[in-house]
């Protein structure tokens, strides 16, 4: 991987999220992390969904984690210590399939889904070429892929109209279940 545009250093970033005061209708920003910057070894920038996302190396945390760069609250500090280096075997494609749309609070797990023919391209848009594809059926094909089971993704699945339904596991399937079901409460 090519890391020519980050320095071999870590860095302190302080994030915050938009939120609302729904009794003024004004806009604030809640700090992440009790306030404290995060204090992270770059790997590098994926552009996914209309967002840049800095991936690097959480040192609280110790696992590599994603930020989205418009949260960013001030320009970061370039630290003295030494950044953590990338993985031999870091890559940014499998990162990225993996924690599917840039929400990694979950672990990834293989989710089985039945499609119909006609959205093989979106779903090897999505996951990539390296997926396997049985046919199921004349008119459907079954692939397993790894992905972290959120609200993301099962809003993926959703927008395919019934075209795309997860199979196993069967957490998976309630839990889409269960949104979909929520979001015809009244």
């Amino acid at each position: 991987m090519n890391n020519d545009n980050f320095s071999n250093k870590s860095c302190s970033a302080l994030l915050a999220l938009p939120s609302g005061d729904l009794a003024t209708g004004r806009k604030k920003q809640i700090l992440r992390n009790d306030g404290r910057p995060y204090i992270v070894s770059p790997y590098t920038l994926i552009w996914n969904g209309d967002y840049y996302y800095l991936v690097g190396w959480n040192h609280e945390q110790e696992e590599t984690r994603t930020y989205r760069v418009d949260r960013i609250l001030k320009t970061p500090d370039i630290l003295r210590d030494d950044a953590q280096p990338v993985p031999e075997d870091f890559d940014v494609a499998h990162y990225t399939r993996e924690v599917f749309r840039m929400y990694d609070n979950e672990e990834p797990e293989e989710v089985t889904l039945l499609c119909d023919n006609e959205v093989m391209k979106g779903v090897l848009d999505k996951f990539g070429m390296e997926i396997t594809v049985k046919k199921a059926d004349p008119q459907h094909f079954r692939t397993k892929v790894k992905v972290c089971t959120t609200p993301t993704f099962y809003s993926w699945v959703f927008q395919w109209g019934g075209k795309i339904r997860i199979e196993g596991p069967e957490d998976a399937v309630m839990e889409y279940k269960e949104m979909a079901r929520k979001a015809l409460e009244e």
